[in-house]
């Protein structure tokens, strides 16, 4: 498979995983019975639950792309407290629906503000397990810190812009910007002090950067400072670029040429 294939494959195989995660949640709450569904027989209980957190998994999918599109909600911790206060009244619909059709539960006004606080503790758990879920399979890669061989090489490196850092944690504001990666609704910003994943359109952060660091685009899914850069090689449709600091990135056809013209060939 060519490296131009991987950043799409990686965002199906993400979604995969984080509904396979959900369906062991509605096995974990069909085996324990929780909100008085113990009562109810095995086969359906388990039909209810199990379809319940995997529409719940899709609602929340939606909603991070929504709020990736709000440029005022900063921070992790806002951006999941965000995605957890959209998701609960939409999921509450879906569990009231799935009630009616595999529990018999008749809907109405009252159920559906009697659940709402259930959802709204189960939503915000799953929601922090799926962010931690990304942090663990999205580490960090070696990216050495700024020590005198990389600060003298890299003279042209810039300042990550302050509308991007905003968004990073303190420790990383004030860092170098080397380059930018796309995962999923997330862009991991990666800086000579390590990296990490801020909740916004790759395109937007593209478009942060580009004002006042000169840089590529070297694939779909990555942009690099042109300081940062150590090495291109391109071959039959594909190729890839070198990093300071150690990272490695796909480059692809479409995004070459202009990497060539620079005189990276």
């Amino acid at each position: 498979m060519s490296d131009t294939h991987r950043p799409q494959a990686a965002t199906g195989q993400s979604l995969w995983i984080e509904l396979g995660v959900m369906a062991l949640f509605g096995l974990f709450f069909a085996a324990i019975g929780p909100f008085d569904t113990i009562d109810v027989p095995a086969a359906p209980r388990t039909l209810y639950w199990v379809a319940v957190m995997l529409a719940g998994g899709l609602v929340i999918r939606g909603v991070e792309a929504a709020v990736t599109r709000v440029s005022a909600i900063k921070g992790r911790t806002l951006r999941m407290l965000a995605v957890t206060a959209g998701t609960t009244p939409i999921q509450t619909l879906v569990v009231q629906a799935a009630g009616g059709l595999l529990l018999d539960q008749r809907a109405s006004p009252d159920l559906y503000f009697m659940l709402l606080p259930a959802v709204l503790i189960i939503t915000l758990a799953v929601v922090v397990i799926l962010e931690l879920l990304r942090v663990v399979r999205s580490p960090a890669p070696p990216v050495a810190q700024a020590g005198p061989e990389l600060r003298s090489a890299g003279e042209q490196l810039m300042k990550t812009p302050d509308r991007l850092a905003s968004h990073l944690p303190a420790r990383l504001r004030a860092a170098t910007l080397i380059a930018l990666q796309a995962e999923d609704h997330y862009v991991r910003v990666h800086t000579d002090a390590g990296s990490d994943l801020v909740l916004m359109r790759f395109s937007d952060a593209v478009a942060d950067v580009q004002e006042t660091v000169p840089g590529f685009r070297l694939h779909r899914s990555w942009w690099a400072s042109e300081a940062s850069l150590e090495s291109v090689s391109f071959k039959r449709g594909s190729g890839q670029a070198q990093l300071r600091g150690g990272l490695s990135a796909p480059v692809s056809r479409t995004y070459y040429p202009a990497l060539r013209e620079a005189g990276w060939s």
